[in-house]
């Protein structure tokens, strides 16, 4: 909808008499909370309900039917910030700015009608959520979205240091939004929330394709692919193919399946495979959340439909053969790398081999390459090719060395080794005994 439509707060809220929040001269940091008081606002004016349309309405231009906060007046486009109405700074979590959605305080509480007009359906909300910026690492609130009363989405507690979370709801057929934000328990102080770019999507009539999945939630295992069956039916006659994309969730995953050839009317299932071939993350959340199927015609989208994807890493067990080698200056030993991974990998990939990243590195051992990868007996092996060197100061006590190796799989060394890696710590290295002889 248009920004011209009634500011939400500034514009409808009636004045409100709070009580004056004088700071203390102190040594210590000061606290905005006056001793523990709060300045709750809430909205006291009747509105009207919002008028969405079809395609993407900008939730923070459309008019709430309540609002409710617990620092202030509930602001557009503005992180909480005081008080005061409009006394927020630019809505901002984890570093990046968002130009549109609201700035709450826990607890707090929006509600919005979602009745389209000229026939609009509301299909779908999404939102990007968070503890601001503005309040550092501190502060603990959880985000609760209700769908006609029934809680479709609880956020992990959160605090300022916390990943941004996506919330990505279906909203077919459903008559009001509530959104919710509350304290964890310890008191309200720096609970500064924001509901960024939040959108609710809509459509003109109802849609002409309708999709459905043979299941809510699919485990994919890191470096694999899985698949689900999507069933698409209509009643009218479809221009197909149906272009296919995935949104939303924590990683980027990526959509095997591309297009299904369903055209006409009547219904059709097809298998949709989804493959996981990027980084893990460290957080949870991310790991396990819900992405959006969507399904187009000629560039428009017809049907969507939400899985909550579980990724895992894979079991990995890493070793070297022979696991002791020794040498004198200029001589290069071979050493094989194996890799036995479950689920099983269904193809080679390529293996590397270093030394541990943070720990000492060999005095008199280098690494000259790992060559290509051979699958045998259910385990990927591949031949490294290490050198020994002399240096005539290094003392005697120090030509033996019990070396962390590091193994990694997939061509991009990182994302799959190390103690660092999500998933794996330090499942990726084992030990080569080394000895330069003179």
């Amino acid at each position: 909808m248009p920004s011209t439509l009634p500011r939400l707060l500034l514009g409808l809220s009636v004045p409100l008499i709070l009580w004056s929040c004088s700071q203390p001269t102190s040594f210590a940091e000061a606290d905005p909370y006056a001793n523990g008081q709060s300045y709750p606002w809430s909205q006291t004016t009747a509105l009207t309900p919002q008028s969405l349309t079809s395609g993407v309405n900008t939730l923070q231009y459309e008019t709430a039917t309540f609002a409710r906060n617990s620092w202030g007046p509930v602001e557009r486009n503005r992180s909480n910030g005081e008080q005061q109405a409009g006394d927020g700074k630019p809505l901002t979590l984890n570093g990046k700015v968002y130009s549109q959605g609201y700035g709450v305080h826990a607890g707090s509480e929006l509600r919005f009608s979602l009745k389209g007009t000229n026939g609009a359906q509301c299909t779908r909300f999404t939102a990007s959520v968070g503890v601001d910026d503005e309040v550092g690492a501190r502060g603990s609130v959880s985000f609760s979205v209700l769908i006609d009363k029934q809680l479709k989405y609880s956020s992990p507690l959160l605090i300022g240091s916390s990943p941004t979370q996506q919330i990505d709801i279906d909203l077919t057929a459903a008559q009001e939004l509530v959104l919710l934000v509350d304290a964890a328990g310890d008191g309200i102080s720096y609970d500064h929330a924001d509901w960024a770019d939040p959108k609710i999507y809509c459509n003109d009539q109802t849609p002409a394709v309708q999709m459905g999945l043979d299941r809510s939630e699919l485990t994919l295992f890191h470096k694999l692919s899985a698949t689900l069956n999507a069933t698409f039916s209509s009643t009218t006659k479809v221009t197909g193919p149906l272009a296919l994309r995935l949104e939303g969730g924590g990683l980027p995953l990526e959509l095997l399946t591309t297009s299904v050839p369903f055209t006409g009317s009547g219904s059709a299932t097809y298998p949709v495979t989804i493959s996981a071939p990027n980084e893990l993350s460290y957080d949870p959340a991310r790991n396990l959340s819900s992405y959006r199927l969507i399904a187009s015609s000629g560039g428009q989208d017809v049907a969507s439909a939400l899985v909550t994807i579980n990724v895992k890493p894979l079991e990995v067990q890493a070793s070297l053969e022979p696991s002791s080698i020794s040498g004198r200056d200029g001589e290069t030993k071979s050493v094989t790398v194996v890799l036995t991974t479950m689920p099983p990998l269904p193809a080679p990939v390529a293996l590397g081999l270093s030394f541990e990243v943070g720990g000492r590195t060999s005095d008199f051992v280098e690494i000259l390459g790992v060559g290509p990868t051979r699958m045998e007996g259910g385990s990927l092996r591949a031949e490294a090719q290490l050198r020994f060197f002399n240096t005539p100061d290094l003392p005697d006590d120090r030509t033996r060395q019990q070396a962390r190796m590091q193994v990694s799989f997939g061509g991009t060394g990182y994302e799959t080794s190390g103690y660092r890696s999500p998933g794996y710590g330090g499942k990726m290295q084992p030990i080569l005994n080394l000895q330069l002889l003179r």
